[in-house]
């Protein structure tokens, strides 16, 4: 993985100080330069328009601006990450953020100076989440293996927890797809499966047996005591909500193994934007017949807040790159707690992923109607694994 830096700042110092920062979070090379002017030439240049993962813009310079910078990186088509760091007042920094969010930019952070190095840790955290291509990636599954274990029914749910932050009271279940591949049954996860799965036209296959395996098991999960109110989560991307074939399908799953429509919720993900008059009338069909239906990994680009006012939605999932080190980020905190007063105006419930930091599951516990899910609650269990996690968590709740 090669991480390359631009620090866009007037103070020869405070480059300085960042470079030496990222060169210890080992950071590939930390270029810097001075104003707007000098990064936009450099970035235009063909050779290195794609040469920096990540800048960091401050906002007042002689010459141009960071604004005025800011404002002009979309039409680069820049891919990299953008780290807001300042010294101006925070309504100036937020409103910088948002000219960011408006240009479907990765935004990283938006830092008050002076920046201290944990900072800037979870900024590239951050960005190695939005862009999973910079990281070393598992080899994707062949077309053939894919196409084998389709045909042996060796697609296994496996199921992560959904709690409510302030009492600990699990809410749901999200169904994650795992495949089994080969004569030793090597777990495949998503991301080595479902490129090539949806390339190939085989993707409603592997959800098929995912969905009809996951609601068949469904009985006995909710059989256990502190599930019997709990919802199921079963994803599916924008290019199937946008197929008629879905919400019929959906029902006679749900009639075949005696669920009930409203505690399975559709979770689209945001891979793409919900532009396309079939996904809008996909998601009101689903909510006609009473499933639920949430927007995955919100934050990351897509689907914006005057859609979701507009979209019959039930929830709405923050992406893990939001809430990765929520306890020390201002900027983070605030578009929480927006978007909770938008989700109770509308009456769509906040979830929030990838909680693994003990600190940030510590702030987020003071945040009132917060639903939590990551590996720090638990992480993704088979079926007999679940319910043994279950009965565990019971056990040590009777104790207490």
């Amino acid at each position: 993985m090669s991480l390359n830096v631009l620090i866009i700042d007037d103070s020869l110092s405070y480059c300085q100080l960042l470079s030496k920062y990222f060169s210890e979070l080992n950071v590939t090379s930390v270029d810097y330069c001075h104003d707007g002017t000098e990064a936009l030439q450099r970035l235009r240049e063909h050779r290195n328009r794609n040469r920096y993962q990540i800048l960091v813009v401050d906002l007042h310079m002689p010459g141009m601006d960071g604004i005025e910078l800011l404002s002009r990186l979309s039409g680069l088509e820049y891919r990299g990450g953008v780290i807001i760091a300042s010294g101006m007042e925070s309504r100036i920094i937020e409103a910088a953020s948002q000219i960011v969010l408006g240009a479907h930019l990765r935004l990283l952070g938006a830092l008050m100076k002076p920046v201290c190095q944990a900072q800037l840790q979870i900024c590239i955290e951050r960005l190695l989440l939005m862009a999973p291509e910079l990281k070393t990636s598992r080899p994707a599954m062949t077309l053939q293996s894919l196409r084998e274990s389709i045909m042996q029914r060796k697609v296994v749910p496996y199921y992560q927890p959904q709690v409510e932050v302030g009492t600990g009271r699990i809410e749901g279940f999200e169904v994650l797809c795992r495949m089994q591949q080969g004569a030793h049954l090597q777990l495949m996860t998503p991301e080595s499966l479902m490129a090539v799965a949806e390339r190939h036209n085989l993707l409603n296959a592997v959800s098929e047996q995912l969905i009809g395996f996951a609601l068949k098991q469904w009985a006995e999960i909710s059989r256990q005591p502190e599930c019997s109110h709990a919802r199921l989560s079963i994803n599916l991307t924008p290019a199937q909500l946008g197929q008629s074939y879905w919400p019929g399908r959906l029902l006679s799953f749900c009639h075949k193994w005696q669920v009930d429509i409203s505690r399975v919720t559709e979770e689209i993900t945001e891979n793409q934007a919900l532009d396309k008059q079939s996904q809008h009338s996909g998601i009101s069909r689903l909510r006609l017949h009473n499933f639920g239906v949430a927007i995955d990994d919100f934050g990351t680009g897509y689907t914006n807040l005057s859609q979701i006012c507009r979209l019959p939605i039930s929830e709405l999932k923050l992406d893990m790159s939001l809430v990765r080190g929520i306890h020390m980020d201002p900027l983070a905190q605030t578009i929480l707690k927006s978007l909770l007063e938008i989700g109770r105006q509308l009456g769509v419930s906040v979830v929030a992923e990838g909680v693994e930091d003990p600190r940030d599951y510590h702030y987020l516990q003071s945040i009132p109607n917060l639903i939590v899910q990551g590996f720090l609650v638990c992480r993704p269990k088979p079926l007999g694994e679940l319910v043994r996690w279950l009965k565990a968590r019971q056990r040590v709740a009777f104790e207490a």
